[in-house]
């Protein structure tokens, strides 16, 4: 071990430059790999903020043919076809409605504020991930076989008309356009929950909980009588999305005369499950190039390591022939000389490690523009240059070693060369 770090002084001018390569290999693939990780938390996390394994759904113009005045109509659904499709979908495990009245006024003393008001089924919460405030609860099956007054409110409404104040047992207004000629109709509700503020997808009208007014399905259908477009199913597992969609489309083209086989009668709003899987293939994709990039970056560095060191076992070629000439057995000098490349190349590393921890650290610590994720420092972002590096080293330092132990003593005694 002394002696290869002695040869490693003696050829410092040497090793040093090419040495740099590696520490600055590594430290670029550990940034990126900690860019990449942040991406892909933040990404998850917008999707686990909504769940993961949910489709939301709404029932289109269905293409009836040329001429056909329904052609124009939304088809409007009812409680009977979420039952129906309940029945007659063996794929789906659970079911929601989620009829929505759009951009109503929600009043509070002298407060107000625009919501969406959205009539649910409590299985709505085991399919969509619904994170509830301290103190409150969900809507349970009573709430919807007595068509209870009771709401839960997103955090958006809660913050413009609650504040940071009480809100469970509160009450709040409702205000349901309707007609030209006819008066808006206001509804008193009890709130009995709230949602808390753990999504990342933004003020999204469709997904986001940030402006909604859940209640039940039974109460909403009361107040607001027009029939529903969206609703919410979970599969029974990914692989059965499709058979589940075909069976939904079969059951409501039956019952409203539409051809079941239109893909065009039902489309989903927002996938979740197909999200997750694109972000499992972009992420995926995203490691292997890392992998490539920090693999030709480090090969260069090793072989200019190996290059050096084979220099230096050039140069003493004498000294490995006298060795042998007096007992040194060849695998002694493979490992020295194996050793004074793996040295350098796996210093080179751990300073590219300690680089790369450092630039991380600075970068999470800057403000970064928005859409710009941190970087995480995680066991697994050093997994991929760790590996790479022991791979590089392995070849860096083999190499000259080999050729090292297979000098013949007569050739090197009489200063033979290579």
């Amino acid at each position: 071990m002394l002696e290869s770090l002695a040869s490693i002084a003696r050829e410092g001018r040497r090793i040093v430059p090419m040495a740099a390569g590696i520490v600055w290999g590594v430290a670029s693939v550990f940034v990126l790999v900690a860019v990449g990780r942040g991406f892909e938390t933040t990404q998850r996390r917008t999707v686990e903020a909504l769940g993961d394994s949910f489709l939301l759904l709404r029932v289109n113009r269905p293409t009836l043919g040329r001429g056909d005045v329904r052609a124009n109509n939304f088809v409007r659904l009812e409680s009977e076809d979420m039952r129906a499709i309940a029945a007659g979908s063996p794929s789906i495990a659970a079911l929601s409605p989620k009829a929505n009245s759009w951009f109503i006024k929600a009043l509070r003393g002298g407060d107000i504020t625009f919501a969406t008001a959205s009539g649910v089924e409590p299985q709505y919460a085991d399919i969509v991930h619904v994170p509830l405030a301290d103190g409150g609860r969900w809507i349970d099956a009573n709430d919807v076989a007595q068509e209870l007054p009771v709401c839960v409110i997103g955090f958006g409404v809660r913050r413009e008309l609650f504040g940071d104040g009480p809100f469970v047992g509160e009450e709040l207004q409702l205000i349901f356009g309707r007609g030209a000629n006819e008066d808006p109709l206001v509804r008193s509700l009890t709130v009995i929950g709230a949602v808390t503020d753990e999504e990342l997808a933004g003020d999204d009208v469709y997904t986001s909980h940030r402006r909604m007014v859940y209640m039940p399905f039974t109460t909403w259908e009361r107040m607001s009588p027009q029939g529903f477009q969206f609703f919410v199913m979970g599969p029974k597992s990914p692989e059965l999305k499709e058979t589940a969609l075909a069976e939904v489309r079969s059951i409501l083209g039956e019952r409203h005369g539409f051809d079941g086989d239109n893909t065009n009668a039902l489309v989903p709003y927002f996938d979740a499950i197909e999200r997750s899987q694109q972000i499992d293939a972009i992420f995926g994709g995203l490691e292997i190039f890392l992998g490539a990039v920090g693999a030709l970056i480090l090969l260069l560095g090793a072989v200019g390591v190996a290059n050096v060191v084979l220099m230096s076992v050039a140069a003493r070629t004498f000294e490995f022939g006298l060795r042998r000439a007096l007992g040194c057995k060849r695998r002694w000098i493979f490992a020295q000389v194996f050793i004074e490349a793996a040295l350098v190349c796996v210093l080179s590393g751990i300073l590219g490690f300690g680089l790369g921890m450092l630039a991380v650290q600075v970068v999470g610590h800057l403000p970064l523009p928005d859409g710009f994720a941190q970087p995480q420092v995680e066991l697994e972002a050093a997994t991929l240059p760790g590996m790479l590096l022991l791979v590089v080293s392995l070849v860096a330092a083999a190499w000259p070693a080999a050729r090292a132990a297979r000098i013949p003593v007569v050739m090197a005694l009489r200063g033979g060369k290579l």
